[in-house]
C-alpha cells in the first residue's frame, strides 16, 4: 500500500485514507483492509511531507467516528431484516450478543476500536442490540480520537520503521481475538449444560 499511495500527494491522500475507513468499519471489509495500516501510513507520508500531520490526524478522526456511525445506522436499518429473513435471529448467541450490547455495550464499542477483526463488524452489531445512539456516539467519538491519534503519530514518529510495529499489534490482535473465541465457547458449553442439567432436576 505505501506504493500505492506513493503515487499521491495532498487531498488525495486524505480521501483514500479516509475512504479506507469508511470501509473498514462502516461496510465490514476490516478483514481486508485493516485500519491501522492505511492511518499509519498517513503519518509515515505526513513524515515526507506529502501531507501536513495536523490535517491528516483530523482526517484520521473524523474518518475513524463517521465509520462508525455509518456502521452503526446500517446494522439497526439491515441486520434485523437479515436475521429475520435467515433464521439467525433464533439462535441463542445472537441474542444474548445482543442484550449484552444493548446493556453493557459502551465500554465494548471503545475496547474494539483497537482489535482488527472486531473492530470491522462492532458498528453493526451495536446497532443491531438497540445499543443507545447517545452511548454508542460518546465511546465512539472517545475511542476514534484515542485510536487515529495514536496510529497517526506512530506512524509519524516511526517513518519506514512502521512495518514493525503493525506486525507486533497484528500478532496481538489475533490473541486477544483467540481469546474472546475461547471464553465464548466454554459460555455457551456452561450455558448448555446447566440447560440439560434442569429437566433433570425437575423429575
Amino acid at each position: 500500500m505505501t506504493n500505492f499511495l506513493s503515487h499521491f500527494h495532498g487531498p488525495v491522500i486524505y480521501l483514500i485514507v479516509a475512504g479506507l475507513l469508511v470501509a473498514e468499519s462502516g461496510f465490514a471489509i476490516g478483514f481486508f483492509v485493516p485500519g491501522e495500516i492505511a492511518v499509519v501510513l498517513g503519518g509515515v507520508l505526513a513524515r515526507e511531507h506529502r501531507v501536513d500531520i495536523v490535517v491528516m490526524v483530523l482526517v484520521a478522526n473524523a474518518g475513524a467516528i463517521g465509520s462508525y456511525l455509518i456502521g452503526y445506522g446500517l446494522g439497526r436499518a439491515i441486520l434485523p431484516w437479515v436475521l429475520k429473513h435467515t433464521g439467525l435471529g433464533r439462535h441463542p448467541m445472537i441474542n444474548r450478543a445482543r442484550d449484552q450490547l444493548a446493556h453493557r455495550g459502551g465500554p465494548a464499542v471503545f475496547i474494539a476500536r483497537f482489535v482488527v477483526v472486531v473492530r470491522a463488524v462492532m458498528p453493526a452489531l451495536a446497532g443491531l442490540s438497540d445499543l443507545r445512539l447517545r452511548t454508542f456516539v460518546i465511546f465512539d467519538i472517545a475511542g476514534g480520537l484515542v485510536w487515529a491519534t495514536l496510529y497517526t503519530v506512530l506512524g509519524y514518529a516511526l517513518g519506514t520503521a512502521y512495518q514493525h510495529v503493525l506486525r507486533a499489534v497484528g500478532e496481538w490482535t489475533y490473541v486477544v481475538v483467540g481469546v474472546v473465541v475461547v471464553a465464548l465457547v466454554l459460555d455457551h458449553v456452561r450455558r448448555s449444560r446447566r440447560r440439560r442439567r434442569e429437566p433433570d432436576e425437575d423429575q
